[in-house]
């Protein structure tokens, strides 16, 4: 391939991914879960565990599940209803305790959007929303894992 070539080449293929010889790209999130979008809200530490403080909404919708954020992972569950629950968060970063008060999720403005923020350490991760006492796995977890139960939990993977 001669020199005139290799440059129609070049520049080509910079068009046809939005690049430009000038202007170098930015590296993109490559996975859902490293796109969400970090909330800006006042928050309450205690442990390992950092909950949104009363009141605090964030300043951008996060999706339901487990958003990873440079703040821990925020987890969002919608129920159906507003109606008064207790939810609680269990996993294998809690020993699956399923009321343990560290992490009863919170619905401050009772819009029926449960949530909580868990520091976690790079690995991967399992879980269960305990509604009531009722063991649910999220719908919108980003992968599943039996549960050695007949069901699934949650599985998902802090970088």
């Amino acid at each position: 391939m001669n020199l005139r070539m290799t440059v129609l080449v070049t520049v080509l293929g910079l068009a046809a991914c939005g690049g430009s010889p000038q202007a170098p790209q930015t590296a993109q999130p490559a996975t859902p879960s490293e796109a969400a979008v970090a909330p800006s809200v006042p928050v309450s530490t205690s442990g390992d565990v950092t909950t949104p403080a009363a009141g605090a909404r964030p300043t951008q919708t996060l999706q339901p599940g487990p958003n990873v954020t440079p703040e821990g992972v925020v987890f969002n569950y919608k129920t159906p209803t507003a109606a008064k629950k207790k939810i609680y968060l269990a996993g294998n970063f809690n020993s699956w305790n399923p009321s343990d008060e560290k992490f009863l999720m919170k619905d401050d403005d009772g819009d029926g959007m449960w949530t909580i923020v868990v520091k976690l350490a790079p690995g991967s991760y399992q879980y269960k929303y305990v509604i009531d006492g009722a063991w649910t796995k999220d719908p919108y977890s980003p992968g599943s894992a039996p549960d050695g139960f007949g069901g699934q939990n949650g599985q998902f993977d802090v970088k």
